[in-house]
């Protein structure tokens, strides 16, 4: 069942992209080489694995991803033959897994250095002549009275009002569940009394 469910999940992530099955990776190369050969040696053995490997033309490569030496099987052209070859590897690799072979590319960065020619900007300037009117304040009569009036808006706390009200029903809801729940524990005890005498 884990090895079906595994196979399953294996097949869902590789996608149409070529994939490459690693077998190890190695800081030295002289022990990738080591590894290589072993590798090789097991191919040669092992007629299932090495007719996996001649019928869909996978080569064995020693690469470099990084700082690391991997040993590499790739092209797989699809998915049925990656998992073939993955699952014959198991037996001596228990730790090979797959992965892209983008990510063995490397994309240059490419700057791009453009001249922006300076844009003349024409400018007009426009004279307009503003009229200002002067408005004449009328003198305060003595007899004028002038009046303020204050309102004093008291803010309304709906919020706190909304609340209170479910406050008031969750208390209500409360008491009825406790009022409920007394009742049926005095009917099962009146009940109990009965059958008992």
């Amino acid at each position: 069942m884990k090895s079906i469910f595994l196979i399953i999940m294996l097949a869902i992530t590789l996608f149409s992209s070529e994939k490459q099955i690693i077998v190890g990776s190695f800081l030295h190369e002289k022990n990738a080489l080591n590894s290589l050969v072993k590798l090789n040696n097991n191919i040669l053995n092992d007629d299932k694995l090495s007719t996996l490997i001649n019928k869909n033309s996978i080569e064995v490569e020693l690469k470099k991803i990084g700082e690391y030496h991997a040993i590499s099987l790739s092209p797989f052209t699809s998915y049925v033959q990656l998992l073939r070859t993955l699952r014959a590897l198991e037996s001596y690799y228990n730790d090979a897994y797959v992965l892209d072979n983008a990510t063995n590319k490397k994309i240059a960065k490419e700057v791009i250095e453009e001249k922006v020619a300076a844009l003349e900007v024409k400018t007009q300037k426009i004279e307009k002549e503003i009229e200002i009117e002067k408005v004449k304040e009328r003198p305060k009569s003595d007899d004028s009275v002038e009046v303020k009036i204050h309102k004093k808006i008291a803010p309304i706390n709906t919020q706190i009002e909304e609340q209170a009200d479910y406050t008031l029903e969750i208390l209500l809801a409360f008491l009825l569940l406790v009022g409920a729940g007394y009742i049926f524990y005095k009917r099962s005890k009146s009940k109990k009394e009965e059958t008992q005498a």
